[in-house]
């Protein structure tokens, strides 16, 4: 009598599942729900499938993807001797480079599947990279300051200071500009600030190639000056030969190469002997 039961309780749900897979393979769906498209970054949701008529006596297994990733796995068994309605939960905490990712359920062995792509809003972030805390400014010399902020919906770029609101992504700043100026970027779901102080330089280089000049001249000057004395001076050292006669010196003799004025007597023998 058990084996009886057990066999038409085995042709009954072999039919239902038949009877399923020809007619419910489309009956069932997939949402996210608890919220309004789009999803907001670091909030939570819910990816939702609902089943219908999942077949009895069934051992089943839920994949849930995120692209090419597998997230989560389920296993369950279907206990009922008739097809039940069933819903699989994927939690999610989107992040902003989830924008446009596609999340797919997956039910195994009936070869279910069904996909849904998520859109993300996130607040915006200010490229602190291109925009420094802190500016130098030099007088004469205006800076341009750019404020690049990522975000989605696109943010309105504004700056801010003492002399108004500037709806635009950069700043001309000069000498006149105030200390401080904020960029503000502002979406649908938040606004983010970025103060920037101008500091006010004096430009020296002016300055500075001035006495460099200065400085130069002077040791050419200088170095002139010198040298136009160590040229007289060796100039006036030198003498010339040109045109010099040697004198006869006719039994006389020469010193130096100089004539002697003193006469010279010749002395005999008997003289030099006495």
């Amino acid at each position: 009598m058990m084996a009886r039961r057990e066999r038409i309780l085995f042709f009954k749900c072999l039919i239902l599942d038949l009877l399923w897979r020809l007619f419910a393979l489309d009956d069932f769906s997939i949402s996210a729900v608890n919220y309004i498209e789009p999803m907001i970054e670091g909030n939570q949701y819910e990816l939702q499938c609902d089943v219908y008529n999942v077949p009895a006596a069934q051992s089943l297994t839920v994949n849930w993807y995120k692209g090419e990733t597998l997230v989560t796995q389920t296993n369950f068994t279907n206990t009922f001797e008739s097809p039940v309605n069933k819903t699989f939960i994927l939690l999610i905490h989107p992040k902003r480079y989830d924008d446009g990712a596609q999340y797919k359920f997956e039910l195994k062995p009936l070869e279910i599947s069904k996909s849904v792509n998520i859109t993300v809003n996130f607040k915006p972030v200010i490229n602190e990279t291109i925009l420094p805390s802190v500016v130098p400014v030099f007088r004469g010399y205006p800076v341009n300051l750019s404020c690049i902020a990522d975000g989605k919906p696109k943010p309105i770029i504004s700056w801010k200071h003492k002399n108004g609101i500037i709806y635009r992504e950069y700043l001309t700043v000069t000498e006149s500009t105030p200390e401080n100026v904020v960029c503000v970027a502002n979406n649908s779901i938040d606004a983010v600030r970025r103060e920037v102080k101008v500091i006010l330089k004096e430009d020296y280089l002016p300055l500075i190639a001035g006495l460099i000049a200065i400085t130069v001249a002077f040791i050419s000057v200088i170095f002139i000056f010198i040298y136009s004395i160590y040229y007289k001076t060796a100039k006036m050292g030198r003498y010339s030969l040109k045109d010099a006669k040697p004198s006869a010196q006719n039994g006389n003799i020469a010193q130096n190469g100089r004539d002697n004025s003193i006469p010279m007597k010749k002395l005999s023998q008997s003289n030099i002997l006495a």
